[in-house]
């Protein structure tokens, strides 16, 4: 005896797409979330923008919703502990130096022929009037070892479904206690990050674009800092060129270099 299956297919159809669309996407959603360790995912990320020496090319492009100002620099990292930048346009700037070693940040500007010591919460002013504070400028540790990763969920950011992050610091003196990142899991790239203080207030966010391939690596071209405790600011960290693991001279991490 042959068995016929009637299928009855409903008058609404448009409806019936909808809901289907919803379902996929939520099994979808879910199916992905499973797989996603919070912890592995934030050590990917740092494989993708953190290396043991960086050289860069950029421009910092200072909006302050009246008035632009550009900023060319070329910089030097070396860890989490030396950095060294030489400011080179405009020419108001031109010849102005920061060197960090370790906590302390030493900046010379050729105006005054001084150098000065920028140290503790002086660390966490405004830098040159930008969004982002010295401490941000010099700073390239690697997240997954200064913070503990929890998974929140799946949302959209831009039309790319991205894993969302909140990192907790294991160090109570961490500048920002707490993070909120989402991170393209199939790319292992942030696409925003929101910073927040010890109080739990959220004082930053940062978005990153223009991702492209560096060597191994995927790095964005831009980076735009909020500094959100100010009204219509935005400050574009333009990476113009950045090389991985570079040999850099001793010379560029000694007081001696802020010398005229």
């Amino acid at each position: 005896m042959k068995t016929f299956i009637k299928i009855i297919f409903p008058k609404k159809r448009k409806l019936s797409f909808i809901v289907w669309s919803l379902a996929i996407f939520f099994i979808s959603s879910s199916a992905s979330s499973a797989d996603i360790d919070p912890q592995k995912l934030l050590e990917s990320v740092d494989d993708n923008m953190w290396s043991n020496t960086k050289y860069i090319e950029g421009r910092l492009i200072i909006d302050n919703g009246r008035l632009k100002r550009v900023l060319e620099m070329v910089s030097w990292m070396e860890g989490v502990e030396r950095s060294y930048s030489l400011y080179e346009a405009p020419p108001r700037e031109k010849g102005t130096k920061m060197l960090k070693i370790n906590s302390k940040l030493w900046m010379y500007t050729p105006r005054t022929d001084r150098k000065i010591l920028i140290a503790g919460h002086m660390l966490r002013q405004s830098m040159m009037g930008s969004d982002l504070s010295y401490e941000d400028m010099m700073e390239d540790k690697k997240l997954s070892r200064t913070y503990k990763a929890e998974f929140e969920g799946m949302e959209d950011f831009n039309g790319v479904l991205c894993g969302v992050l909140r990192l907790t610091a294991h160090d109570k003196t961490t500048t920002y206690q707490s993070r909120k990142l989402w991170v393209d899991p199939g790319r292992k790239v942030v696409l925003l990050q929101k910073l927040y203080a010890k109080s739990g207030m959220l004082i930053k966010d940062i978005e990153f674009s223009g991702y492209r391939p560096v060597g191994k690596r995927l790095f964005p071209r831009e980076m735009v800092f909020r500094d959100l405790l100010k009204e219509n600011t935005r400050t574009t960290y333009m990476f113009d060129v950045i090389k991985f693991d570079v040999q850099i001279p001793a010379k560029y991490f000694s007081q001696s270099i802020l010398k005229r």
